[in-house]
């Protein structure tokens, strides 16, 4: 019994963990969805972040502690350095108990590590792929099968990378997720085009076009992302040496660019019409692109575009020996570099000190989870050792009280045996001499007509004689009838329950198939039963076949041995 209890609360607790890990994955999916439409105002996400943290202060509930973090990096989404240590905390702090949440983080890390340490982002995203596929649910799954694809596709492994992006393209809402589905295929074209099938690359790339251009009313980022397509489009044509073709597209990409202020894609389309007019010896058509890259380097702001632009400026003015523009650009462009440089050694460092970190605190703590692991099997080995001698001692016990009553029910087995024994004894008794009675009321009923024939027949027997015989055989025949009734009296009560039964399982018979079916149990023969009911013998034969139709039994099947069943 103790052994079942203790089954019980491990299952209850196992239960109760699933549904609240579950809960809190949908409590995270909500504020996610909540923070969708706000990620680009910070004065929003600050009111959701503050709103978190009351219900912790409020409730003391951690799911809540865990939520207005989770919040708080996104808050932070432009300040990379700062963010990174905050999505190592709320790992910490999450513990593995939402997989929402480690998902989230592993996939966060990934990102931010994709340039800078490939191997640990592709470890990040195989962390957040199992807790993903453990859930059952799509969550972040189609963009992580994605990212995965992406960091193949770097390490210039394009087979795994089309695995990937195939998976993803599998996996993405037809209805809410155009952009991506068309994003894989532009994906899987540049697959194709790094294994050097360049007319498959075209036309996976001209599906992504095709996807989004059917859509009405397409947004910014849709219209960015065709554009960006097209680039990649006018690169397989050159490929192809369709300058005139690649040509057309660059310059379609360039106008839309500027047109909606977009200039990390300016930059980098110029890079390209500037490297396909070298191609062409086209020179003169480089100066209108120089033109335009002087005009937008004030309001170009990442660092990476400055230093493109830089580059392209730089090699113009090389090429036209313009030694004045060229020594101003060369020096910005080094100050451009040494400040990379920096950037990317302090980066570097704060993240290997923030991984180290993590590393050092995640073995502290599987240091103390294993020492409790220690414990709780311990005090499970003795828990479970206590619960198998009480286990025992009570089988032991049961196993005592089954065998006295075994015991005890033999002895009233044995005696109801012989009580049995006596009773069918006595009943073959009874219906020895109830045959022995019928066959001499029968020969005395026989004799008691030739008596009467023969008075008939002669005229000189004396009737005084013949009376007194006649009157000796009558009172004779009395004498067996009582004989009988006494005979079947004895059993009315056996006899009576006996019939109760019977009509209980068959209500079509009766009284009187009742009443025969007791003759029939002793098997009386058709002609002893209608000597005791003064029926004929084909009556009693015809209600036999009555009563065996209408408790089922068939022609050959023995009526007598079916009622002492019952």
């Amino acid at each position: 019994m103790m052994k079942l209890i203790f089954t019980f609360f491990i299952c209850c607790f196992f239960v109760l963990s699933c549904s609240s890990s579950e809960e809190g994955n949908e409590y995270f999916n909500s504020i996610n969805e909540e923070l969708s439409p706000i990620r680009e105002n910070p004065k929003k996400i600050k009111v959701l972040y503050e709103r978190e943290l009351q219900k912790y202060k409020k409730t003391g509930d951690n799911k809540f502690l865990l939520s207005s973090k989770y919040v708080e990096i996104v808050l932070s989404a432009n300040e990379r350095l700062k963010q990174i240590p905050m999505v190592y905390e709320l790992l910490r702090l999450n513990d593995n108990k939402y997989e929402y949440l480690s998902i989230s983080c592993n996939f966060n890390l990934a990102s931010q590590f994709e340039k800078t340490s490939p191997e640990w982002s592709l470890k990040c995203i195989n962390e957040a792929i199992k807790f993903n596929e453990e859930t059952k649910k799509n969550y972040f799954l189609p963009h992580l099968y994605h990212f995965k694809g992406r960091l193949f596709y770097n390490a210039e492994k394009y087979d795994d990378a089309l695995t990937y992006f195939n998976k993803a393209l599998q996996v993405y809402n037809p209805q809410k997720e155009l952009i991506y589905i068309a994003s894989m295929h532009n994906n899987i074209g540049m697959c194709y085009d790094k294994k050097g099938k360049v007319e498959q690359a075209i036309r996976e790339t001209y599906k992504g076009i095709n996807l989004l251009k059917k859509k009405k009313d397409l947004n910014i980022a849709e219209k960015n992302f065709i554009n960006y397509m097209k680039g990649g489009l006018a690169h397989y044509f050159l490929q192809k040496k369709d300058y005139k073709q690649a040509e057309e597209l660059f310059l379609k990409k360039l106008e839309f660019s500027l047109n909606s202020k977009s200039y990390q894609m300016t930059v980098r389309t110029s890079k390209d019409l500037v490297d396909l007019y070298n191609n062409t010896r086209e020179y003169s058509k480089i100066d209108a692109i120089i033109d335009t890259l002087n005009v937008i380097e004030p309001k170009v702001v990442k660092l990476e575009n400055k230093i493109i632009l830089h580059e392209l400026t730089q090699e113009y003015y090389a090429d036209k020996k313009d030694s004045e523009k060229f020594k101003v650009i060369s020096k910005k462009l080094i100050a451009l570099n040494d400040e990379k440089e920096r950037l990317t050694q302090k980066e570097m460092k704060i993240n290997y000190d923030i991984a180290d970190n993590y590393i050092i605190k995640n073995a502290n703590r599987e240091n103390v989870i294993q020492k409790r692991k220690s414990q709780l099997l311990i005090v499970s080995v003795i828990l479970l050792a206590i619960t198998f001698v009480i286990v025992t001692l009570n089988l032991i016990k049961t196993k005592k009280k089954k065998e006295e009553l075994i015991n005890k029910e033999k002895v009233i087995l044995e005696g109801q045996r012989k009580i049995l024994e006596q009773d069918v004894q006595l009943q073959k008794e009874k219906i020895r001499n109830l045959h022995l009675n019928l066959n001499l009321k029968t020969e005395t009923e026989r004799t008691f007509l030739e008596n009467l024939k023969q008075l008939k027949r002669s005229k000189n027997i004396n009737p005084e004689e013949v009376l007194k015989d006649l009157q000796f055989k009558i009172n004779n025949l009395l004498l067996i009838d009582k004989k009988n009734n006494d005979i079947i009296n004895e059993s009315s009560l056996e006899n009576k329950f006996f019939m109760e039964k019977l009509s209980e399982q068959f209500p079509g018979l009766s009284t009187q198939e009742l009443q025969l079916c007791v003759y029939f149990k002793l098997n009386l023969s058709a002609k002893e039963v209608s000597l005791l009911e003064n029926f004929t013998v084909g009556s009693v034969r015809v209600y036999k076949t009555k009563i065996k139709s209408k408790i089922g039994l068939g022609k050959e099947e023995d009526l007598s041995e079916f009622l002492n069943k019952i």
